[in-house]
């Protein structure tokens, strides 16, 4: 880490500097991947801060998945995810250009539970129980996008299913016909940095799709993509 380069000051945090100096070197390259950090102590004194500074910007890196830390250890840095391409097929469904290292990480499995938005759109009474699917969307192991599927019928999940497909693919959703979609960008929750592996504030495309049969509602799926790693294409624009 340079030490002629000062803390970034757009931050009244001083953790919240320390974090930026460290991830602006980690992104630049001077931190490369697999190297280990100084210990907090070392690392405070060299940037003028309090040890536990140290350690609460460290907390925020491992949060967007550049830094893996443990006890009694120093702080290893990790490889950036890197950007990617995903495209939006005809479907409303999205799936990476490249497919060779998807995966996804389960975080419900078609659990009952509401949502108001979810509600409203399959036009179901106040306070209805839908089944819940809700995952983690990786490329090459890091994440890119989180996806809730919300359904008035019992949702059965196959633990090796892609989410992005089925259910669509089998059972009842499978008879689908049309669909519509939103689309809009905000900034992520504190739940979906931690999550996708983002640094608090960083943008997000939402995507609310409706899925019918027969002119009837029978699914919504809200997707929370990562704005500053993917990039979405259709067949005829980006």
């Amino acid at each position: 880490m340079r030490q002629d380069v000062p803390m970034p000051t757009t931050s009244h945090h001083p953790h919240e500097q320390v974090a930026a100096a460290l991830r602006a070197d980690i992104l630049s390259g001077r931190l490369a991947p697999g190297e280990k950090l100084p210990g907090q102590r070392e690392l405070g004194e060299k940037l003028g801060v309090a040890p536990n500074t140290v350690a609460q910007a460290l907390r925020l890196l491992e949060e967007e998945g550049l830094v893996e830390t443990a006890p009694r250890r120093r702080s290893r840095v990790l490889q950036p995810a890197a950007a990617m391409e995903v495209w939006l097929h005809e479907d409303g469904l999205f799936r990476p250009a490249d497919s060779a290292g998807d995966g996804h990480t389960d975080l419900r499995r078609g659990d009952p539970g509401t949502d108001v938005p979810a509600v409203e759109a399959l036009d179901l009474a106040p306070n209805a129980v839908l089944s819940v699917r809700q995952a983690v969307l990786l490329q090459a192991g890091a994440p890119w996008a989180l996806q809730t599927l919300f359904t008035p019928e019992p949702l059965v999940v196959n633990s090796a299913e892609a989410v992005t497909v089925a259910p669509f693919a089998v059972g009842p959703l499978r008879r689908e016909d049309s669909h519509t979609s939103s689309w809009g960008a905000r900034p992520a929750t504190a739940e979906e940095c931690s999550l996708l592996k983002s640094k608090v504030g960083t943008a997000a495309f939402e995507i609310r799709r409706t899925g019918f049969t027969d002119e009837r509602p029978t699914s919504y799926l809200l997707t929370v993509v990562r704005a500053d790693r993917v990039t979405i294409r259709t067949r005829n624009a980006s």
